[in-house]
């Protein structure tokens, strides 16, 4: 397999939860042997964040209180997120291993094997009206984006593929028409955070870049393969991003444990691809959910694809009334984008 780096450190293992957790260190353990099994991924230490990295996403004030939790000792951000004395080093160290994974991103492709996770962190922590944090403590996926604007680049796209909504991320840059943030997730009438619907298409001069693709309960590698060839590709072959980033859930791997959908290797495999489908040479990953079989199965489907290794898995097929539904969605937010894109 070609070369892909991997941005990791013990450091993330550091974030410990006080009670048993789905979000645990043992799931990167197992991330990491899932890239390590596929051969020619170099793992690379990653720089923590600086102070000025994080302001470019999060108020002074929710950084502060986080610290603050951490210094008191205190075991919990809310209901769902939790604190140990080591969570503010790990969440550093995520926040910067997105950013070192976009600057590596080139020649070969980086996955920022990171915890704790970030899409679910608004600019104050909770974000459009989520009653929690949803694990995460820093938004890692969108530091790199806030960074990489920083630095001069005039267009990123960041394609979240978790099964939960990424509504911390499209809250930050809900009126940043220089990100086009296209989120795959399963329908919020079923599942936290309850955001991401297709109406939710940005304000301002960005009406239009964030795109809400709703994946019934059941859905399956079809479904996905339909949404990726209709909507994900012509839009971002319309935006032409300079650099992609993927908010990397594995959740939605079928019996992976937190969500309803039904997706196997080809469905991931085939959202490893796009950089190459849209001829996107800049690409990286940060990874987000996932707790079992999607990280020993879906990682690595995805990743190889990353890599640009050639495969063919087998396409699982939705239910017919899952396949129906799904088909509903997609034209429904066809219609809606028809106003802002040649799709």
């Amino acid at each position: 397999m070609p070369e892909i780096t991997v941005l990791y450190t013990p450091k993330f293992l550091e974030h410990k939860p006080p009670y048993p957790h789905p979000e645990n260190p043992s799931r990167l353990r197992v991330a990491l042997e899932a890239l390590k099994s596929l051969g020619g991924a170099r793992v690379v230490e990653p720089h923590p964040a600086a102070l000025e990295d994080l302001l470019r996403v999060h108020d002074a004030d929710y950084i502060e209180m986080i610290q603050r939790i951490v210094d008191e000792g205190l075991p919990l951000v809310d209901n769902d997120t939790y604190a140990s004395p080591g969570t503010m080093s790990a969440a550093l160290a995520a926040a910067g291993a997105a950013v070192d994974a976009v600057r590596t991103a080139g020649k070969n492709p980086a996955i920022a094997l990171v915890r704790p996770p970030g899409h679910h962190a608004g600019r104050r922590g909770r974000a459009m009206g989520a009653a929690t944090q949803g694990f995460c403590i820093f938004n890692n996926v969108a530091v790199a984006a806030a960074t990489l604007l920083s630095s001069g680049c005039g267009r990123v796209a960041i394609v979240d593929f978790d099964a939960h909504h990424g509504n911390g991320t499209q809250e930050i840059f809900y009126s940043e028409p220089r990100v086009l943030h296209i989120d795959l997730h399963e329908d919020p009438v079923s599942l936290y955070p309850g955001t991401g619907f297709p109406s939710q298409l940005g304000s301002g001069e960005a009406e239009g870049t964030k795109i809400n693709i709703v994946l019934p309960p059941g859905s399956a590698d079809d479904v996905y393969l339909a949404a990726i060839e209709e909507v994900v590709v012509p839009l971002l072959e319309e935006f032409k991003p300079e650099v992609l980033l993927f908010s990397a859930g594995f959740d939605a791997f079928e019996g992976d444990g937190l969500a309803h959908l039904r997706a196997g290797e080809r469905a991931f495999y085939e959202l490893g691809r796009i950089p190459r489908m849209v001829g996107v040479s800049r690409a990286a990953a940060v990874l987000e959910g996932g707790y079992s079989t999607g990280l020993t199965r879906g990682l690595p489907a995805f990743a190889s694809a990353l890599a640009g290794v050639e495969a063919d898995w087998p396409v699982k097929q939705s239910r017919e009334a899952v396949l129906r539904l799904a088909r509903e969605f997609l034209e429904e937010l066809k219609y809606l984008l028809k106003r802002y894109w040649g799709i």
